[in-house]
């Protein structure tokens, strides 16, 4: 089977090529080397004149418009694969992996790339389409220039954000325009989604018959294909699922082109295969599925606010003791990117599943461990801090200085820079450094548990020692930024943080924006080196989060500067809200629908201000029907006003286009229950839980709108309401909804433990009203009777009455009996239980305290009702005591041995005796009799329910 070659896994990875190939060049971080070369010159037709022949439009025609680009370009690599043989397909690869990097310098990295791309095409299109200026002073700007505008370059950079040109705008808003996917919007400010464009037509657009020669001769192309699409995925306003299916698809088929996986690695695809929850629940196994169900309870102890601790991640690679080193290193980098692919689209599972396989692969060993320490500069004493021990496989070894971004000082007077350990263990205090690919999987399971986890402070110091643990030695440039990053994003949310927090974000977009004059830069090739195995944000992503942390501040001004000069108009108005000054927002949406008014994206915010649903219906039509927040938004307007049917269309229109996002299934799921369309409400919440297996809600109303389909889906409802009540676990309906659909099942111990849950709940507002009674007595009849075990084997009924009966005991004495004291049916529910169990004495218990909680009531004394109810109660216990009160029953009482000296208490023995049930059972059967006459003799004296308790007492006397 074919594999990458040593070049292609060089380049792959980054790592250096001996030799003056545009490999080479490309691993060395010179774009524009390559880009200049004689083959790329030759792909990109940048030496043809008019004299030329074209088989598609020419470039030279006045007609040629962005979209013949892509036709173009093509045409050129059918000839230079002609003229080159299949060699070719090296040099095309490399080329157009070079535009993807220098799209990525452009856009994420830095340092800016001074090439225009529209220099590289043929004819008058370079002067056509030129970039607008490249300032050389450090200060001036280009004329017409507004000081805010985007990408700002000092010291000879490139100013990206300078006023364009009226063909280069049309050039670039065509292009973003062919980068949409889904519905969903590319970035308006991407600069240079030219070189995106070439990239994807290298890599990712080839004719079918030159593709799958492509994969034959270059098969490394494939991976760089998906390294494309996940870019252009980067600069869509949410994901796409049509982006994220190619994106798998392409990394599935560079699977084939892998080396050999060792045996004993579970990895037959790189597609989602996370046994999720909603595809359970589609499943129809329902005896399989019942077992499960029966035999494995609930674990609810675990679904918290607070993040768990994760368990120790020592790596599996036995499997890979005997894989080269080089064969390690290529699988681990795939597996991680693939995690990382996962991670971005919150797939946690399946990115967390990748990441562990691309641990095993590098042989990384890690675990979250306590030592003991000091975290403040007045500490008198220690604690216990949370530290991540983490080891590679592979001694590192480094002996050039590689330039990082500066790591900001926290300067408090409170808290310590670092920690200070007790024991001076240099495997805490001063570990050896990693392998960078090692860090990368670090910052991978950092995410991960941001992922999996709540928004909560233990989620956050769960976080912090895996950044820290890569902070404790400089390395990649792209790496230490990353690590930099989500320290920030852990420390904003502390006030002796805070300001470090702040200022590291702001100096990291400096580094990129706005870098200091003489500061040393990492060049090119090393921050793309592993960009690629990271959650970089862009630039404007990160300015983002710049202004959002200076609004969590309060600092709305500095923000909406920020937002105005990046066009992110939703945070725009957003922050114009907080001033109370929304007019303006109107007019600034209103100015910039004068320049562009096909902009779908600004009718929408539009309507967002003024709540006119006409804004988004021509938002609708502006977009061809194929913006999907148009049909999002004013769906979300019509379930508001309880136009349910109106909503439905159109979030099945906006699911049509992006069925990635989750919000918009999940409200299509509540407009479809609200008019009764049950299946298309199924579908629509199995999609969200799909999407997140974590929404308790949407496993609820699954679990609704399954029971509303017909007894048929009675099982796949039940499992719903399984998941519902691990996420719901204090919701009272969900769990009564769980035991009444269990119990209808005839999965006895689902509805048990859900009893008890539901006691745990309610108990201390509802009292004797949070208990079912008909839910009760179906359990105990259903267990007393033997129906709980039809058709099973003598022993495995005997097994599970025995599991059974250690569950219904420990809900009626650890649950109900100790929470609820004041209802008489309870009381007789479990007296009938505990008679089937012959443990009469306990029955006998019952019974009294039923009649108690009539007796004690104090209307027994005057009101007819509660009277003949407690005379009932009366003659019901003193047939009790006459049936039960000679009976014997072994008990267990104290032994002798125990009055010994020196007996510890845990120690004491028991021995089992006989003994009866009520010795003195008549003295009590006269006592309850005598009591409840006195209480009626005023009221009550010759009615036929006083004169039923003298006879009783009558005979009571005469059997003397």
């Amino acid at each position: 089977m074919q594999t990458f070659n040593h070049t292609e896994r060089s380049v792959l990875l980054g790592r250096s090529v001996a030799d003056s190939s545009l490999e080479s060049l490309l691993v060395d971080g010179k774009y524009e080397d390559v880009l200049r070369s004689a083959p790329a010159r030759l792909v990109f037709g940048t030496d043809l004149d008019s004299s030329a022949s074209f088989s598609t439009v020419s470039p030279f025609d006045p007609e040629f418009s962005p979209s013949d680009i892509q036709p173009l370009i093509q045409s050129l690599v059918r000839q230079y694969v002609l003229r080159e043989g299949p060699s070719a397909w090296s040099d095309i690869t490399a080329i157009g992996a070079c535009c993807l990097c220098a799209f990525m310098e452009t856009n994420w990295t830095g340092p800016e790339l001074r090439l225009d791309p529209a220099q590289l095409l043929p004819g008058p299109l370079p002067s056509q389409w030129q970039e607008s200026h490249i300032s050389i002073a450090p200060i001036d700007l280009p004329e017409g220039a507004d000081k805010h505008e985007i990408g700002r370059r000092e010291q000879s950079r490139v100013y990206l954000g300078a006023v364009q040109s009226e063909q280069r705008t049309e050039l670039d808003q065509a292009l973003l325009r062919m980068l949409e996917a889904d519905g969903e919007e590319a970035y308006a400010l991407t600069p240079r989604p030219l070189y995106l464009h070439f990239a994807r037509v290298l890599l990712v657009d080839l004719p079918r018959e030159l593709r799958e020669e492509r994969d034959k001769m270059a098969p490394s192309g494939l991976w760089w294909a998906a390294r494309a699409v996940l870019a252009q995925q980067s600069l869509l306003d949410y994901p796409a699922q049509s982006l994220l299916d190619q994106i798998i698809e392409l990394f599935d088929t560079a699977r084939e082109y892998m080396p050999k996986v060792p045996a004993g690695v579970m990895l037959d695809s790189v597609r989602s295969v996370d046994d999720t929850r909603a595809k359970h629940v589609d499943e129809a196994r329902v005896p399989q599925l019942d077992k499960v169900m029966e035999d494995e309870p609930i674990d609810t102890e675990h679904v918290d606010d607070a993040a768990p601790v994760p368990e120790p991640n020592s790596s599996n690679s036995d499997a890979w003791d005997n894989v080269s080193v080089a064969d390690r290193e290529l699988w681990a980098r795939f597996l991680l990117e693939l995690g990382v692919v996962y991670s971005q689209h919150s797939m946690p599972l399946d990115s967390k599943r990748m990441v562990k396989l691309a641990q095993d692969a590098s042989g990384l060993q890690w675990q979250m461990t306590g030592a003991r320490g000091k975290r403040t500069r007045f500490q008198t004493f220690d604690t216990t801090q949370l530290v991540l021990l983490a080891k590679s496989a592979r001694r590192v070894d480094r002996d050039t200085h590689e330039a990082a971004p500066e790591a900001l000082e926290l300067n408090d007077d409170v808290l310590l820079e670092h920690l200070e350990f007790t024991d001076p263990d240099t495997e805490i205090s001063n570990p050896a450094d990693l392998q960078t690919i090692d860090k990368c999987m670090l910052l991978a399971f950092c995410l991960n548990v941001q992922n999996e986890n709540p928004a909560h402070g233990l989620t956050s110091e769960q976080m912090l020692p895996f950044v820290t643990r890569v902070l404790q030695h400089t390395g990649n440039w792209s790496v230490y930024t990353m690590a930099l990053l989500l320290r920030s994003r852990l420390e904003r949310s502390k006030t002796r943080t805070v300001e470090r927090a702040t200022l590291q974000l702001q100096q990291l977009v400096d580094q990129i924006t706005h870098p200091l004059p003489g500061s040393e830069e990492a060049g090119a090739g090393e921050r793309m080196q592993y960009v690629f195995a990271l959650s970089l944000p862009s630039q404007w992503a990160l300015e983002r989060e710049l202004a959002e942390q200076f609004i969590s501040l309060g600092v709305v001004r500095s923000a909406l500067d920020i937002f105005e000069r990046l066009q992110m108009w939703d945070d725009v108005i957003s922050c114009y809200t907080m001033l109370g000054q929304t007019d303006v927002a109107e007019r600034i949406v209103r100015s910039e629908l004068e320049k562009t008014p096909d902009r779908p994206k600004l009718w929408c915010i539009l309507g967002d201000l003024t709540k006119d649903p006409k804004h988004w219906h021509h938002a609708w039509e502006v977009s061809g029907h194929r913006y999907a927040r148009a049909m999002r938004t004013l769906g979300s307007y019509n379930f508001a006003k309880y136009e349910f049917a109106e909503s439905v269309e159109c979030y099945e229109n906006a699911v049509r286009l992006n069925p990635l996002y989750e919000n918009s299934w999940y409200i299509l799921g509540c407009a479809s229950m609200s008019i009764e369309q049950w299946d298309k409400a199924a579908r629509a919440f199995l999609h969200v839980v799909s999407i997140d297996e974590n929404n308790g809600e949407s496993w609820n109303n699954l679990a609704t709108a399954y029971l509303r389909m017909g007894p048929e889906y009675r099982t796949r409802a039940l499992h719903a309401l399984r998941e519902a009540v691990k996420f719901l676990h204090d919701s009272w309906r969900v769990w009564s909804n769980f035991m009444h659909v269990s119990l209808s099942l005839g999965m006895l111990s689902l509805s048990v433990q859900a009893m008890g849950r539901l006691v745990d709940l309610r108990a201390g507002k509802m009292g004797a009203d949070c208990v079912d009674l008909d839910v009760l007595r179906s359990i105990i009849s259903a267990v007393s009777h033997g129906a709980a075990f039809a058709g099973m084997s003598e022993a495995d009924a005997k097994a599970k009455e025995q599991r059974l009966i250690s569950q219904i005991d420990s809900l009626l004495v650890r649950k109900i009996e100790a929470r609820i004291t004041s209802s008489a049916p309870v009381w007789r529910a479990m007296a009938d239980y505990w008679f089937w169990r012959n443990d009469f004495t306990h029955c006998l218990d019952c019974y009294i305290k039923a009649y108690r909680c009539i007796s004690n009531m104090p209307q027994v004394s005057y009101a007819p009702p509660v009277f003949n109810d407690a005379v009932d109660a009366a003659l019901e216990l003193v047939s009790m005591y006459e049936n039960f009160g000679e009976k014997t029953q072994v008990v267990r009482v104290p032994s002798e041995s125990n009055d010994q000296d020196g007996v510890v208490p845990s120690e004491r023995k028991t021995v089992a005796v006989e003994q009866l049930v009520c010795a003195d059972w008549k003295h009590q059967a006269k006592m309850v009799l005598r009591g409840l006459i006195g209480k009626g003799k005023e009221s009550f004296e010759g009615t036929p329910a006083y004169t039923k308790l003298v006879d009783a007492l009558n005979e009571l006397r005469s059997g003397n």
